[in-house]
This record gives C-alpha cells, sequence and structure tokens, in this order.
C-alpha cells in the first residue's frame, strides 16, 4: 500500500506535467517536442527533463523540463543530444552546469511541500488554460 506521501508526490508530479505541457502550448493547444520538433495537443505531450534523475532537487525543477513527445522522451531515452541543443540556445553554460549538478543535490519533500507543489502547478496550469482558451 502505497504511503500518503507516495500518493501526494504522484498528484504533485501530474499537476506539474499538466502545467508543462500548457505552459509549452501554443494558443491551437499544441506543443512542438523540444527535441524532434513534431507538433501534438498538449494532451498527447509529455514533461520531458533535460536531466536524468527522478530525484526531487530535479523532478519539480520548471527550468529543465519541456514538452517532449512520448518518442523522444520515452523511446529515444529524452533525446539528449538534441536536448543539450536546444538547452544551449536557452540558457548559458554556466547555468546547464548548475542544472546538471542538481541530481547530486538532496532535497527532502514533506507531505506539505508535496501539497504546496499540487497546489501551486493546478492553480498556474487553470490559469495559463483560461488565458490560452485550452481544453
Amino acid at each position: 500500500m502505497k504511503s500518503e506521501r507516495a500518493r501526494l508526490k504522484k498528484k504533485a508530479w501530474a499537476a506539474f506535467s499538466r502545467y508543462i505541457r500548457v505552459r509549452d502550448a501554443g494558443i491551437d493547444g499544441r506543443c512542438e517536442c523540444v527535441t524532434c520538433g513534431v507538433s501534438l495537443p498538449w494532451k498527447e505531450m509529455q514533461a520531458g527533463h533535460f536531466i536524468d534523475s527522478r530525484c526531487n532537487a530535479v523532478l519539480f525543477h520548471e527550468p529543465i523540463v519541456y514538452a517532449q513527445c512520448p518518442s523522444c522522451n520515452v523511446w529515444k531515452k529524452g533525446n539528449k543530444v538534441a536536448y543539450t541543443l536546444f538547452m544551449l540556445k536557452k540558457h548559458t553554460k554556466e547555468e546547464i552546469e548548475k542544472f546538471c549538478n542538481l541530481k547530486h543535490k538532496v532535497l527532502k519533500l514533506d507531505i506539505e511541500d508535496l501539497e504546496e507543489i499540487l497546489d501551486m502547478y493546478t492553480q498556474k496550469a487553470e490559469y495559463i488554460m483560461q488565458e490560452k482558451e485550452l481544453t
């Protein structure tokens, strides 16, 4: 049986992923994959991480998560060469080095932290969806 913390982390991740995908969607409701350029409805995209790690310091870190198609995110394991080229256009080399070091950082998230993350990203996604008139 999953703990309350584990259930809450899963919900927080779902809210964060939804936020990333609506953030990256155009007003037509479509996202362009940051690594291959394919355009899909936001609901068919995934929130792909630049840094391979499921540690808490990386999991909910907005600047390293962008919309990716399932092919790049899952089957091509993040399509890292293309993702790196994308990141170099968006961020400085110094920022990217800091991002890469995040996977070594220990960040403990308690139930209150996860509730705050869940609430924040639910609200942010709802706001963007209203602004873009997405469904």
